[in-house]
């Protein structure tokens, strides 16, 4: 028989929730977020595709004595030979470039010559690092619901920084794309396990907001590559390999530095080591540790609960819509930073969730929600990067357009919830692009166009604000001992999204519109869906699927008693 897990909410408030213990191991998880940017944003500075024109032969066509009789007319990727007979030029043949010439020259895609019909090597690079994050999601995010956050999220970054100084010896291409692969596996290890080591290391009054760091984290990774760039763009591509690998040095003494999870810890049993490091939080927040280790007892030592709906007698509503419940049968009130236990943790898998009825619906929704917000994202980014002007400033500006709505979130997801943030923002990057789309179409002046390119990068800003809360809320609703394989496994299938998006962006080509109404169209119908989904802000964070059973049978409840009182106010006023 395992342990049974109180909420450990309460083992946080009792410390101070925003402690010098929270707010240092939260640092070093923001800091790690660079590094997994660099990791998978670095080729667009190492593996730059410079303007490139084909190189011809000046002197003539060796395969013929008569050079003066021949001329040629290049493009991009061939050239055209003509042969001179008297005052006419008659066309001979077509041949492929063999030669090109650059107007940069530092760049891996100068090297290896990465243009024309070798250009689809450097789209793999990205595509391998896509891929490689899928792998990594599923593979890492099983291992640290296995064998703890801490282990994989250090590993990981070690795993990140050795490769990135393997991959600035490539010697030649194929090299490079296998390296882009474990690059993007081993950043997934950061990014999944550094979300759920924050998120549980806060009580849900207050764990929004490290969604909304994190991801702002992310963002400042896009501004810090930017300088990196800028300050590496006169050397070789593989300094700036080396300069980006230097920045993850401190991953040597994380191990140190990082403490694993406390409710992973309780929930695998583990309770001396997760009273050590309470020990030590206590120390760092000046706070004494007796009372909280008293919290602690009870809330590995408590009984279960049955989570059933004669648990609760008198329900209150809250802001959310959602029940507030009183224990039945208590011979005494219970302290305040004291709180209802759940049932005994177990180990669970896709399979598993898949099983239950309510958790299988909003797992398919959250799929999907993935895979528009992730296609979203990086369709429109990709988009983006092909606007005129410097490449740096556009690079950076795309960091910084995304900083509003991140810092708007702070007050959103706590004021009208996860879903209903989810449900504004996938409505406004919807309604944003169509708008613009219909824009393009329609008006062809300059003045309308500038009007586009506005409600083009609010629809940019509120896929960033979707991609957030999809990153927030997908671990609020699933067990702890799944937490971080259910974000893991979303953030994988997403990658379908990510690499449909280079293909969706590649259609502007045919016409300008037709990203944004494919984009458009898909985040409306996350709309739709998302109304199913239950609300996560007021509810501790489960431990087993029995308590998601419970919280999808009280939303329902609850939804039902709202529409109740709606019809006997109607029958009212009539």
């Amino acid at each position: 028989m395992g342990r049974a897990v109180q909420e450990v909410d309460s083992i946080w408030r009792a410390i101070n929730p925003w402690g010098k213990f929270q707010l240092f191991q939260l640092f070093l998880n923001l800091l790690d977020f660079s590094p997994a940017c660099f990791a998978i944003l670095s080729a667009v500075f190492t593996g730059y595709i410079p303007d490139y024109s084909c190189d011809v032969p000046e002197l003539g066509d060796n395969d013929t004595s008569l050079h003066d009789n021949f001329t040629y007319k290049a493009s991009q990727c061939s050239y055209d030979v003509y042969k001179h007979v008297g005052n006419a030029s008659m066309f001979v043949e077509t041949r492929k470039c063999e030669k090109f010439k650059f107007s940069y020259e530092l760049s891996y895609a100068y090297e290896w010559n990465l243009v024309c019909d070798r250009a689809n090597l450097a789209a793999l690079a990205q595509s391998l690092a896509l891929a490689g994050q899928g792998l990594g999601a599923l593979v890492m995010s099983h291992l640290a619901d296995r064998f703890g956050r801490k282990t994989v999220h250090v590993l990981s970054h070690l795993g990140v920084m050795v490769t990135m100084i393997i991959m600035a010896f490539s010697y030649n291409i194929v090299m490079l794309l296998a390296l882009r692969l474990v690059a993007g596996t081993f950043q997934q290890g950061i990014v999944c396990t550094g979300k759920i080591l924050a998120l549980e290391m806060f009580p849900r009054e207050v764990r929004s907001h490290t969604e909304v760091a994190t991801f702002l984290s992310w963002s400042v990774g896009i501004m810090v590559l930017t300088v990196f760039g800028y300050a590496f763009q006169g050397l070789d591509w593989r300094y700036l390999q080396l300069g980006l690998a230097a920045f993850s040095i401190y991953a040597l003494f994380e191990w140190w530095m990082l403490e694993e999870s406390i409710r992973w810890l309780i929930s695998n049993g583990k309770v001396e080591t997760a009273k050590r490091i309470l020990r030590k939080a206590t120390r760092w927040n000046g706070v004494d540790y007796k009372p909280t280790e008293e919290i602690m007892d009870q809330c590995v030592q408590a009984p279960s609960v049955e989570s059933d709906r004669s648990d609760s007698s008198d329900t209150e509503m809250d802001t959310f819509g959602n029940k507030k419940e009183t224990l039945l049968g208590e011979e005494k009130p219970k302290p305040d930073n004291v709180e209802k236990c759940s049932k005994t943790v177990e180990k669970y898998t896709v399979v598993d969730i898949l099983k239950n009825p309510a958790l299988r619906v909003n797992t398919i929704i959250l799929w999907y929600s993935w895979i528009v917000a992730t296609g979203t994202y990086y369709g429109l980014t990709l988009v983006s990067s092909h606007l005129a002007g410097d490449r740096f400033v556009n690079f950076f500006l795309s960091g910084v357009i995304e900083v509003p709505p991140l810092l708007l979130e702070i007050y959103l997801f706590n004021k009208i919830g996860r879903k209903n943030t989810m449900i504004l923002w996938f409505a406004t990057a919807g309604l944003s692009l169509i708008i613009s789309t219909t824009l393009l179409t329609v008006f062809e002046d300059n003045a309308w166009e500038t009007v586009a390119n506005i409600f083009s990068l609010i629809g940019k800003a509120a896929s960033t604000g979707s991609f957030s809360t999809v990153f927030l809320y997908t671990p609020e609703i699933y067990p702890t001992n799944y937490r971080n394989s259910g974000l893991g496994i979303a953030s994988s299938i997403s990658r379908i999204g990510g690499i449909l998006a280079p293909f969706v962006s590649n259609l502007a080509l045919i016409a300008l519109w037709i990203p944004g109404a494919i984009f458009g169209g898909m985040c409306l119908l996350v709309v739709v869906l998302a109304l199913r989904l239950p609300e996560s802000a007021t509810h501790e964070l489960p431990s087993t699927i029995a308590e998601c059973d419970k919280w999808e049978r009280d939303t329902v409840s609850s939804s039902d008693a709202t529409h109740d009182s709606s019809s006997e106010e109607g029958e009212k006023l009539h």
